[in-house]
């Protein structure tokens, strides 16, 4: 498997994404293949979007202010946070950990990196619409099949440093099924299954980097996937009553 990290301009709303994409492929001498995946970094899905919020519109409400006071963080971004969370679970310095479009993640994904210091920036509004778009429009430009994954950070229980999450995917089966398959001493494997697409948001985030890289963009060939224009959206998500952490987190809502 070959990740290539590739550079872009710097990408603004209402950009034409998909041109971005081919035309900083070509830039870089590379053409797409039939079979390749391109990973996208969340936050620009977002800006051509138009996901930006001017923070000078926002205006906290009062529990917005206290909880701001208390994990020190702009009530404004708090105010936005709290609007877009389904669920609330707790807090520590900086951050509240949220349910948001099924994803257990800081903040409800609402970012203040890479962007003007006055504006702060939400997740793509649909991420699994917005993959689907851009691999059929991919393959409207080029007549290759390929997979997209869209990729954010988020941390892990009781580790430090961020990892890839893919928010939305298309073009490919996103779990490798191992249950009732033997292991090496003949075992039968009762409940494992393989995420491939955050073992691939992974993997593209450690090119992408957090900072000033300016690589939104990764390009994933010969990945060991199944691919397929029809896809099971659902399989990657457990119920909440069979999540080893949401059965706890369910009772310790704010």
């Amino acid at each position: 498997m070959i990740l290539i990290p590739i550079r872009t301009k710097l990408i603004k709303e209402g950009d034409d994404l998909p041109n971005i994409i081919l035309s900083s492929l070509r830039k870089n001498k590379l053409k797409l293949k039939n079979g390749d995946i391109l990973l996208i970094a969340s936050k620009v899905v977002s800006v051509v979007e138009g996901r930006i919020v001017k923070l000078k519109d926002v205006t906290p409400s009062l529990k917005a202010k206290e909880i701001a006071k208390e994990i020190d963080l702009d009530e404004r971004q708090v105010e936005l946070i709290l609007n877009h969370s389904e669920k609330i679970y707790g807090k520590v310095h900086k951050a509240l950990l949220t349910l948001k479009n099924g994803f257990l993640i800081a903040n409800a994904g609402i970012d203040k990196s890479n962007c003007k210091p006055d504006e702060i920036i939400l997740w793509p509004k649909n991420p699994q619409e917005s993959a689907e778009k851009l691999r059929k429009e991919i393959f409207k430009r080029t007549k290759k099949r390929v997979g997209i994954v869209i990729v954010d950070s988020r941390t892990t229980p009781l580790r430090w440093g961020t990892i890839g999450l893919a928010l939305g995917f298309a073009g490919f089966h996103p779990i490798k099924d191992y249950r009732f398959k033997k292991d090496i001493f003949g075992n039968t494997l009762q409940i494992t299954l393989q995420n491939l697409i955050d073992d691939l948001a992974c993997a593209a985030h450690l090119l992408m980097g957090e900072a000033r890289e300016k690589i939104p963009i990764v390009l994933a060939r010969d990945v060991p996937v199944k691919f397929s224009s029809k896809i099971n959206v659902n399989s990657v998500f457990i119920p909440p009553d069979k999540c080893l952490y949401m059965k706890v987190l369910e009772e310790k809502q704010i």
